[in-house]
Order: structure tokens, then sequence, then C-alpha cells
């Protein structure tokens, strides 16, 4: 059987004005450290005596980057007449790059499996529902990293601009809404967006959507100016 392999360096990927090495770099630095950030939460939840340890693919982040500029360069070169992917569109070829190719793997020895991981002591209303929930986000590590990546790369998260009164006030208004305050709000939305990315059909153009909507409602800052009023939004 003849096995044909594809390496990205063959592939023109970096250039001098829209895909530049720097913000490859950029890109790369952001993966890593939302993995980190998942990585630390993880271990704080995960009882010290577990052996399961996490391995990160350095060759599969190198493809992820390579297969979303390919992918953006198409966006760029073609018909649509788009001279920089926006933030959106970036973070959107990325994650589902990093949903295809899944750089990490947990490794999880002497027997033990993945229903069978404890979780920490705390301060637990349901230890058990806790352990279940920590084992689903562990069987869906990629996504939740991807999570992570796209929700950091759009939102600051920890600068609020609503405060719990607006919240009590659009609920007071609405009897509709159905969240006590814009941290509740948060969870669910993120929440939705894992199990999007892991149970759903997904695509770029689909994340791309997603994160746009989820700007719509000023409860948390932006890290850019998506949605300027004195300029025509490229809707492409």
């Amino acid at each position: 059987m003849s096995v044909k392999y594809v390496y990205p360096s063959i592939v023109e990927l970096i250039d001098a004005d829209v895909f530049t090495e720097s913000k490859v770099w950029k890109w790369r630095d952001h993966m890593l450290n939302s993995y980190e950030i998942i990585l630390s939460i993880m271990k704080t939840k995960i009882d010290a005596s577990s052996s399961l340890k996490f391995f990160l693919s350095g060759t599969l982040v190198e493809e992820v980057i390579a297969d979303a500029i390919i992918g953006m360069r198409k966006v760029v070169e073609g018909v649509h007449s788009v001279k920089h992917p926006n933030a959106f569109k970036e973070v959107a070829y990325l994650a589902y790059w990093w949903l295809r190719h899944k750089p990490i793997s947990i490794h999880y020895p002497n027997n033990l499996t993945l229903e069978n991981v404890q979780i920490a002591d705390g301060d637990y209303e349901d230890k058990e529902n806790e352990q279940r929930k920590i084992v689903w986000r562990l069987k869906h590590i990629n996504e939740v990293v991807a999570v992570q990546m796209v929700a950091s790369y759009i939102f600051k998260l920890d600068k609020v601009l609503c405060e719990d009164h607006e919240c009590k006030r659009i609920k007071k208004a609405s009897a509709n809404f159905c969240f006590d305050n814009f941290t509740e709000m948060k969870e669910a939305l993120l929440l939705k967006l894992t199990y999007y990315f892991a149970y759903r059909p997904i695509t770029p153009k689909v994340i791309e959507h997603i994160l746009e909507g989820y700007t719509f409602h000023p409860a948390w800052d932006l890290t850019g100016k998506f949605w300027p009023h004195d300029k025509v939004v490229n809707v492409e």
C-alpha cells in the first residue's frame, strides 16, 4: 500500500504581509497558553495520587497552524476581497484544525481508567456529580482547550463590563431572561460551546458566527475593536 505524507515545510505558509512569522508565533503562544491554563485547572481538580499524564504534540500544533493558514489563504486569495482575516476568522480556523488534529493526549497508567479518576477533596454539594463533570472534561480535553482558546482570543473574560445590578435590571424587564448573573451566563455559553465542539459537525464558519453572536451582549470586554461604528463592517 502506498502512503503519501504531506510536510508543512513544502507548502508556502508564511509571508511578509498577512501570515507573518510574528503572527504565527502569536498564534502558537496563544494555543500553548490556553493549554497551560486548562492543564493547571485540571490538576487542581484531580486527586494528587492519580498518575495520569498529559501530553501535547508540538508537531500536531504546527500542523494546526499550517492547515489554518492554508484555509485562510483560500479566503484571502479567493474571490472574497478580504485582505486580512479578522480575529473571529483567525481563531475559528485555528480552533477547527485543533479539533481535527487533537494534539493533546492523556496517558492512564497502572490500569487506571478514565471513569476511575478520583477528584481532589473539596466542598462539593454532590461529589459524584462533580467527578462525572471532571471525567467528561478529561474525555474532551481537546475541546475544552479549544473553547479556552477561542474565548480568550475574543474576550477579556476577567474584565466585566456589566455588573450584577445590570443583570437584575434585565431580568426585571424580561421574564424570559433565564440567568441570575452574567457569570452564570458565561458558564452556560462556554459549556454549550464545548458541547458543540465535542458532539456537533463544526466548520470554521460556524465557529466564527458563534463567536460573533457571543459579542452582541456587552457583558465582557473584548480584546479588540471588532464592530467599529465609523467603518463599513466587512461581512465576509
